[in-house]
């Protein structure tokens, strides 16, 4: 995700916070659970529309198989290029996906209305696209409970709506807020620096990991978030072929507060667990409290 505060130190956070229970990560031995990929994996990268104009093409090129745009943060800030990269993925020849910037104190419906709208109008989603990804980051003042029912709402409206399971982007600092109640949903993990990433709550395993946020690719302005598919080409192919979605009965209805404020900045980072004002940056982890904010 669009963040910029240092993963690299995340393990550590993780571990100082560690006992044997499973909601801190945690192995029997009181270790935090570090899991490797299973084999071969592919590159991905996750952008914004503060990148401005990408060439996908040129992003294919160098060796880049998937990529994931932004479609908002919240109800309040649609990102202004998610359809041009929605489209222009698809066109490169890219596996492509998109992700919500969630927040958990505002209406968990209208985020997801907003999602499945502005991806009805760029085309909708197809077989060959990975499914959308809940971005959870920051527990928006709620308490862990607050923060695991706005979740499921948006979770169960989304999967009802496309007839598949949204993936969940998440680091080991939110495991507090989090809970063990979402592992069968596949995991889109960030930690930068480790060899392997540090799971959160629940999760045995990961299928997308962001594993720096300061990588180089052809066609993109630099400093960007790298990721990596837990898996060989044909295993992302195959894992992207869910079935194509009906267009969402509502897809055309704007959602709540979907146009945000046309003097504050659309493509705003937020910040991962801390307390945010527009436009400041937002990243999944690091030396950030792993209570939460």
């Amino acid at each position: 995700m669009h963040s910029r505060i240092a993963l690299a130190t995340l393990a550590l956070v993780a571990l100082a916070g560690c006992s044997s229970s499973p909601e801190n990560a945690c192995s029997s031995t009181g270790q935090a659970l570090s899991i490797c990929a299973t084999g071969a994996t592919v590159k991905g990268v996750d952008v914004y529309e503060g990148q401005g104009t990408i060439n996908w093409t040129s992003v294919k090129a160098d060796g880049i198989a998937f990529g994931i745009t932004r479609v908002s943060d919240g109800t309040g800030y649609p990102d202004t290029r998610f359809q041009a990269n929605w489209i222009d993925m698809k066109s490169a020849g890219l596996v492509r996906g998109t992700y919500q910037f969630f927040r958990p104190e505002q209406d968990p419906i209208a985020q997801a209305d907003l999602l499945l709208s502005m991806l009805a109008k760029a085309g909708g989603l197809q077989s060959g696209d990975l499914p959308p990804m809940i971005d959870i980051e920051t527990a928006g003042g709620l308490s862990a409970s607050g923060v695991q029912a706005s979740m499921t709402k948006w979770i169960n409206y989304v999967e009802k709506k496309i007839g598949r399971k949204p993936m969940i982007y998440t680091a080991a600092f939110m495991s507090s807020y989090v809970g063990t109640g979402f592992s069968s949903y596949p995991l889109w993990v960030a930690n930068y620096g480790p060899s392997c990433p540090t799971m959160p709550s629940g999760w045995s395993q990961w299928v997308i990991w962001q594993y720096a946020d300061h990588g180089t690719v052809a066609g993109l302005s630099g400093g960007e978030d790298m990721d990596e598919f837990n898996g060989t080409l044909q295993q992302l192919l195959d894992f992207a072929k869910g079935p194509a979605a009906p267009p969402p009965a509502d897809a055309g209805a704007p959602a709540p507060d979907a146009g945000g404020s046309g003097d504050i900045d659309a493509g705003a980072r937020t910040d991962a667990g801390q307390p945010v004002v527009p436009p400041a940056a937002k990243d999944a982890g690091s030396t950030i409290d792993p209570c939460g904010p």
